[in-house]
């Protein structure tokens, strides 16, 4: 996936009411972007960080400004756009990153299943003629090497893993894929820590065939590249 225009550089202020960040730009203009990210950030969020943005050049736009990247002071590279997520899962699975999902058949993004009619990031057909349900997450909470999901409580994410049983249950494939978006991050796991619910909804639906993989990802300043699978720990 690339970032068509070249991102602009800034420097993290502070991160507030979820959608909204305020950065320092490198002439010194402080201003007010967009977020694009519903979680926590923890560890991806903290003043003084290096981050860039996308910009839209619309100078009719509220925030003109869209926060892509921040670096860590170590010196990785989170997306912080969890828009991104499923663009990047959506390379990976065309062209067979994951060993287990290949050779996938008649792909198409956001399409409706389910008895309450939610969608589904990602559908496909497998080489079995098998209808293949794809939901995407993009994974940016570390510690250490270890990537966690949620980082924070997540209802919404527990519920997905109950529709995905459903479509088990009624003979189809259903697949949680992690999309790590932190250059740290060498496997993954449910976070109990965080989330105690949701990491028995991972094991319950695992137990039920639900299959869970990890993409791990390349990560520039250009592009976010797919490039191999990571091992997940339910």
């Amino acid at each position: 996936m690339l970032f068509h225009n070249p991102l602009r550089q800034a420097v993290l202020i502070k991160r507030y009411k979820r959608f909204l960040a305020d950065v320092e730009l490198e002439n010194g203009e402080v201003v007010t972007v967009h977020c694009p990210n519903t979680g926590a950030m923890t560890g991806c969020a903290e003043a003084g960080m290096r981050v860039w943005l996308s910009d839209s050049a619309n100078s009719k736009r509220k925030y003109r400004f869209t926060w892509e990247i921040a670096e860590t002071f170590k010196g990785q590279l989170i997306c912080v756009n969890t828009h991104r997520a499923n663009r990047v899962a959506g390379e990976a699975l065309d062209s067979n990153v994951i060993e287990q999902l290949t050779e996938l058949q008649q792909l198409s993004a956001e399409r409706k299943y389910g008895y309450d009619n939610r969608r589904i990031d990602w559908f496909a057909r497998d080489s079995q003629h098998r209808e293949v349900y794809i939901e995407v997450k993009s994974v940016t909470l570390a510690d250490a090497n270890q990537g966690y999901f949620p980082d924070t409580v997540s209802k919404r994410a527990s519920d997905h893993l109950r529709s995905l049983q459903d479509m088990v249950a009624d003979g189809h494939r259903a697949v949680v894929l992690y999309t790590v978006l932190h250059s740290g991050i060498e496997n993954v796991s449910a976070a109990r820590h965080i989330d105690p619910k949701y990491a028995e909804e991972c094991q319950k639906a695992s137990k039920a065939g639900v299959e869970f993989y990890a993409l791990g990802c390349e990560l520039t300043l250009q592009a976010i590249t797919p490039r191999r699978e990571l091992p997940v720990m339910i």
